[in-house]
């Protein structure tokens, strides 16, 4: 045994899933205590990589950081998205703190000023309301979804990205308007393949009169012929439900001087848990 093992980092804070350990594959999260898990502090090595752009592009780096801080996860990219905020906020607590410092802008006089809020607050403010895996289409027809994978919300932004890049590209290309309306058409089916196939890849089994369809083809295959009203119903029910663990907006408290001047005093502001300041060591 390493004599120097004892100054190892050891557990800073225990998290509670969203999910309660749900939708992940089988043997993926093994829990510390009870339905908790550990969080460790970071490494220097994983300070490093959650502030190197390059290493950032595809999740890779943070997908490892959650390896290397919440090792009760043992594939990060299985991860329902939904305890995806609890898990960087508890990595960030166990790293640097309860507080976090946030730079904002106050409305009105457009002015900056630093806040500091409490993440453990903040992770209690979390909804944790269960996921609704049933969509209902009729008396005959029910669809099972699962919630977005960390590797399928990664792969879809990735796609999203290409194809937004590309429409700006189109746009300021020096081609005829026939020629721009093709390639338009062409990233517009794109974009619309890319939903679809999120939509296919979400539907666990399909219960149809009594009948459990888990079939992968028969699901595709579904999906590519079903009325537009169905599909809407799937995407509005995976959209409602992809937003149960998502951190709430801060309120912030204006100083003072600033009221005075004409702005609020409070306003609410989203929190980005983006890695360039999210995960910076303060001074």
């Amino acid at each position: 045994m390493n004599p120097l093992q004892k100054y190892f980092r050891k557990p800073a804070i225990y998290i509670t899933l969203p999910t309660g350990g749900e939708y992940y594959p089988p043997g993926n999260v093994r829990f510390d205590n009870g339905k908790e898990l550990g969080v460790l502090p970071m490494t220097a090595r994983d300070e490093m990589m959650m502030n190197t752009p390059d290493a950032l592009l595809n999740s890779q780096s943070t997908v490892d950081v959650i390896r290397s801080c919440v090792p009760g996860i043992t594939d990060p990219w299985s991860m329902p998205t939904i305890d995806l905020d609890t898990v960087l906020i508890g990595i960030r607590i166990a790293s640097f703190g309860e507080s976090m410092d946030v730079n904002v802008t106050v409305p009105t006089v457009n002015k900056q000023m630093t806040y500091t809020t409490d993440l453990r607050v903040m992770m209690e403010q979390i909804d944790k309301t269960a996921f609704n895996p049933n969509v209902a289409i009729n008396s005959g027809l029910t669809i099972k979804v699962k919630p977005m994978s960390y590797r399928q919300l990664t792969n879809l932004q990735m796609r999203s990205y290409e194809q937004q890049r590309l429409v700006t590209q189109v746009g300021d290309a020096k081609l005829t308007t026939s020629e721009k309306s093709k390639q338009f058409n062409e990233i517009f089916n794109t974009m619309t393949n890319i939903t679809l196939d999120n939509m296919k890849e979400a539907i666990l089994e399909i219960v149809a009169e009594g009948d459990v369809i888990t079939d992968r083809a028969y699901i595709n295959e579904f999906v590519d012929n079903m009325q537009s009203d169905m599909a809407n119903m799937i995407k509005s029910h995976l959209d409602a439900q992809n937003g149960i663990g998502k951190i709430k907006p801060i309120t912030v408290q204006v100083p003072e001087d600033m009221v005075k001047a004409g702005a609020p005093s409070t306003f609410e502001t989203p929190l980005s848990l983006d890695n360039s300041n999210f995960f910076v060591r303060r001074s």
